[in-house]
């Protein structure tokens, strides 16, 4: 085999470059063909209507469904924005009641105490 190899080699070294070229392009157009040929003769594939069950009990396999292949849609949590609103001058408990949140509500004071405490030394030991 390593002889075959080696004549070969020795063969394709002796070529010209134009030689090399035109066996390029040759090699090329065979592959081209080959191509070209299998895509045609799978284009002219029959179609799952042309086949039947016949007596003799042939099982037909279906396609798989674009279902299967692809993932849904993800629905859209997102709430809308609202890109503007109808200025209040005057705002009542009960309109400011749902923006305001109770920082005291859920016991945030301890987070409070600590944040002001770390400010402190942070403070103190500026210069």
């Amino acid at each position: 085999m390593e002889k075959l190899i080696q004549i070969i080699q020795d063969w394709f070294q002796k070529l010209t470059a134009e030689q090399k070229r035109l066996i390029a392009l040759v090699c090329t157009i065979v592959f081209a063909g080959i191509l070209t040929i299998a895509v045609l003769m799978s284009m002219n594939s029959p179609d799952k209507e042309d086949y039947q069950a016949g007596p003799e009990g042939i099982n037909i396999i279906s396609p798989i469904h674009a279902e299967e292949l692809f993932l849904p849609d993800e629905p859209d949590y997102i709430p809308g924005v609202l890109l503007g609103r109808e200025q209040r001058t005057n705002w009542t408990e009960d309109d400011a009641a749902e923006h305001w949140q109770d920082p005291l509500r859920f016991g945030e004071e301890q987070w409070r105490e600590k944040i002001e405490t770390a400010i402190d030394e942070f403070l103190e030991r500026v210069p």
